[in-house]
């Protein structure tokens, strides 16, 4: 007959000794961006942020022509995402 095999014991210091260790090598926490701040931003991955994009440039969805298909896209596109819903990066 085996014997069971016997686990290892991790002790509450070394567990908060691992912890520490981690939390000096993480980054700090990104602040949450001010969305009232700014009309649109520009995602970055790597950290992980959103920075506001300072003076946005408007065309009026009325001045594009022959792309009647793509407008509709985009509307139809904008309205999910207002929803809550899956949508495309647009």
């Amino acid at each position: 007959m085996r014997r069971p095999r016997k686990e290892p014991v991790l002790h509450k210091s070394l567990l908060i000794r691992i912890a520490e260790a981690l939390e000096r090598l993480a980054p700090p926490p990104v602040a949450a961006p001010d969305l009232m701040a700014a009309d649109a931003f520009v995602w970055h991955p790597a950290p992980p942020n959103l920075s506001p994009v300072p003076r946005v440039a408007r065309v009026g969805i009325g001045l594009l022509h022959g792309i009647d298909r793509q407008k509709r896209l985009l509307l139809d596109n904008t309205l999910r995402f207002a929803r809550g819903m899956p949508a495309n990066n647009a």
